[in-house]
């Protein structure tokens, strides 16, 4: 009777968690817009909330249950056969509550809070879709399928819609650009979608790319044609080099390149030597559409220009080409602010035309970045207490400050490896270590070897991009892509079996 009078309650949120399963690669996409402000902005941060952080908070709460009963399964096989192998899983639990604690020594407490909340959310979510068999039945998989590679095509196409509004004048604030994704920074604009900045954007196109790579390299797996996948990759592609992400597409660039030697080595597959010439197409297209948006947008640029610009830019000034002879304006170097770029400003459409902020390769963007990765080695080095234990999660900001080497708390490290090791010390970054890489075995499990190669793509783009940007709230798609590719690919029979018949045995 008890079991029956429980019935009720489980099976809605059952049902709220599927349910939120199935909209879990959509969601994933709002990582900042719309966004719910909770409290006025302070001195160090902001008191947002995503539509994205929304979804991994309730996931995580209705995953309670499921995270419990890994916890227990665990400490059973550590106590049946005390092993490392058996303890790994325990194990991880040291990274997020090594993270809770430096709240005790935090710069910043409250952020500390915040964001080993956020770090919870996805460790409970990560362990409660990987401790259960599938929470997808194999029937269904094909419709999560749709939904991840259909969502990321719709973003794709707003995408574009945001680049040609701005060229035709309408305000920033109605096409959700951020502030220097307007034409007025290089003549063309470059989409940031629903993320707060294009370099998230242009990272979450990284695992539909590669999986619509996949698909087309193993179309006997599926039902739709081949031509369909590549209709995709030209989608995902053209728009991943049109978010003018250098991070986002030099991560791209190796682990395509990862997955065509592994394709043609490992696999004896030669099927995605047709997609060089769509790779290249996309990103000649792109540059085509570049120099289009630059020669119609409200600002004295041209094709050439526009042109001329992007390859600066992501050759990093190793090519500078000069395609019209103009020469360049000496007002285009100067770097773009807030004032030249107001939220609410309507660009002209008539002949006053405005001069666009850069002139091609913006050293000042890499300079900084560089910058701040040696700034976090120096201090994190500056005592053996800080190169141990850290000033606290997310108090890299406010330590800066603190020390006089920025002039608000609100910088940060772009570089994650570096921004963890300042604030949670050598202990932090190697206990992220081991948990990443125990929680990649964990993926790999039952995958055959064409399945493992693409995971280990996205995983390899994934930490090379980490090498770019750091925190949570904008790039919760780097922990949680890995594991939805995880449900979508189809399992290694031979594999499972094998660990049928091996638990079997145990059992007798």
């Amino acid at each position: 009777m008890r079991k029956k009078s429980n019935q009720p309650l489980k099976n809605p949120l059952a049902k709220l968690r599927l349910c939120l399963l199935y909209t879990f690669p959509a969601a994933l996409f709002f990582s900042y817009h719309p966004v719910l402000t909770l409290a006025p902005t302070s001195d160090s941060m902001n008191f947002e909330f995503s539509l994205a952080l929304l979804w991994l908070l309730l996931f995580a709460l209705l995953s309670l249950g499921d995270f419990w009963r890994f916890l227990k399964q665990s400490w059973c096989a550590f106590r049946r056969s005390p092993s490392f192998s058996s303890a790994a899983p325990l194990l991880t639990l040291l990274f997020p509550l090594y993270l809770s604690l430096t709240f005790f020594w935090s710069l910043h407490p409250l952020r500390t809070i915040l964001t080993a909340g956020v770090l919870w959310c996805l460790y409970i979510s990560i362990i409660a879709l990987l401790s259960r068999p599938s929470p997808l039945a194999p029937s269904k998989r094909a419709l999560f399928e749709r939904i991840f590679l259909y969502s990321s095509a719709s973003v794709c196409l707003f995408c574009w819609l945001q680049c040609l509004l701005d060229v035709y004048g309408v305000s920033r604030e109605s096409t959700l650009l951020c502030l220097g994704c307007t034409s007025l920074s290089f003549g063309f604009p470059h989409p940031s979608g629903f993320a707060i900045e294009p370099q998230f954007m242009g990272n979450l196109l990284l695992a539909p790319a590669l999986y619509s790579l996949y698909l087309f390299a193993r179309p006997r797996m599926h039902i739709a044609p081949a031509s369909s996948h590549l209709s995709l990759v030209f989608v995902f592609l053209s728009t991943l080099f049109l978010t003018f992400s250098r991070g986002a597409i030099y991560s791209f660039a190796v682990a395509y390149l990862f997955l065509f030697v592994i394709n043609l080595v490992k696999l004896k597959n030669s099927r995605l030597w047709r997609t060089l010439p769509l790779v290249l197409f996309s990103f000649l297209f792109t540059l085509l559409a570049q120099g289009i948006f630059a020669a119609v947008s409200p600002t004295t640029d041209t094709f050439a220009s526009g042109v001329e610009k992007s390859i600066s830019q992501l050759s990093l000034g190793a090519l500078e080409l000069d395609l019209d002879g103009a020469p360049r304006s000496s007002a285009a170097s100067e770097p773009a602010t807030s004032d030249s770029l107001d939220a609410t400003t309507t660009l002209p459409l008539d002949s006053s035309l405005s001069s666009s902020t850069f002139s091609g390769y913006v050293a000042e963007s890499t300079d900084v970045r560089l910058g701040f990765n040696r700034l976090a080695l120096e201090l994190s080095v500056s005592s053996p207490a800080q190169l141990l234990f850290g000033s606290g999660l997310g108090s890299a900001g406010t330590l800066m400050f603190e020390r006089g080497k920025t002039n608000t708390k609100f910088e940060i490290v772009q570089n994650e490896y570096l921004s963890l090791l300042l604030e949670t010390g050598l202990i932090g970054l190697l206990l992220a270590l081991f948990a990443a890489g125990y929680l990649i075995l964990m993926l790999k499990k039952s995958l055959a070897l064409p399945e493992r190669c693409l995971l280990f793509a996205v995983v390899l783009s994934f930490a090379l991009s980490l090498n770019f940007f750091s925190g949570l709230p904008n790039a919760l798609h780097l922990y949680l892509f890995p594991v939805l590719l995880f449900l979508l690919l189809p399992k290694d029979k031979s594999v499972i079996d094998q660990k049928v018949n091996h638990h079997h045995h145990r059992r007798h």
